[in-house]
């Protein structure tokens, strides 16, 4: 660290050379006779006090390099920002297509930018929603983005749909498991008594929402297995039933319209597969 801070504080890399010449031969020769050479950490300490060079000269170096470099950018940012700008100013209308719920329109800017693009579009949809392509060489790929831009956008939109759908009916679910799979917690130091009381109350927890105990005993009866790298838990038929016949008596708001979007897994639970009749086999074995 001292050599990095000789560098940082000097800008001279950590050499003999370059030490006497900002100590002087006199004070390194100093140095020498009491046996203390520049391969030595110690050598590099004593020129440092020398040069009242500070402990974190190499933090603050590098600290002010990091500073300069995100100024740096900001600059080149705001740079880059204030062109695009300006080239946005005047673009001009070339077509516009209506796709599904979108309005596509394909503008032409005044001039090129420095990569030789002038075309860009912006894909629109009711009431207020934007999204606007970058620069292209020419307005058949300007479009073609776009229209990506907005089937992306419908993905996005479409994913987070079903999560929420399913996030409604699990809320409940989750908490209802967590709930009972946890167990009390105390602030057994509040106001120095040990006595777990309403007093000293915080919350209840638990190891992911299960309790090992039960899972351990569903895949003793069968109804769970662990997958190979023991970090899935994998269903059975029979409990597969068993959830869809507590689910349809649960009332929760969602959980009718999840079960009828697996209702085909009644007819897979129903059905004896030649899978099925080797897994008696082995279990009767």
């Amino acid at each position: 660290m001292d050599k990095n801070n000789f560098e940082a504080f000097t800008n001279l890399p950590a050499l003999k050379k370059n030490a006497i010449q900002v100590c002087g031969q006199e004070f390194i020769d100093s140095l020498t006779k009491k046996g203390i050479y520049a391969k030595d950490s110690e050598f590099w300490e004593e020129v440092n006090k020398k040069l009242n060079i500070p402990n974190d000269a190499y933090e603050i170096k590098q600290a002010r390099e990091q500073a300069e470099r995100e100024q740096l950018l900001l600059e080149k940012k705001a740079k880059e920002q204030a062109e695009t700008q300006r080239l946005l100013t005047n673009k001009k209308e070339i077509f516009s297509k209506n796709r599904k719920d979108w309005k596509i329109t394909v503008f032409e800017l005044p001039e090129s930018d420095i990569f030789g693009k002038n075309f860009l579009a912006e894909c629109t949809k009711e009431p207020d929603l934007i999204k606007t392509t970058w620069f292209y060489k020419n307005q058949e790929e300007a479009y073609s983005r776009a229209c990506n831009l907005a089937d992306e956008f419908e993905v996005q939109q479409e994913s987070l749909r079903i999560f929420q759908e399913r996030y409604a009916v699990m809320k409940p679910l989750y908490l209802m498991i967590i709930y009972l799979s946890s167990g009390d917690q105390h602030n057994e130091y509040l106001n120095n008594s040990r006595e777990k009381s309403k007093e000293n109350f915080t919350d209840v927890n638990c190891w992911n929402g299960f309790d090992f105990e039960i899972i351990n005993a569903l895949v003793a009866e069968g109804l769970l297995e662990f997958s190979s790298n023991k970090n899935q838990l994998i269903m059975k038929k029979q409990a597969m039933k068993a959830a869809r016949e507590v689910l349809n008596k649960i009332n929760i708001d969602g959980v009718d319209r999840l079960l009828e979007q697996r209702e085909y897994h009644e007819e897979y639970i129903n059905y004896i597969s030649e899978l099925d009749i080797m897994d008696e086999e082995e279990e009767e074995e």
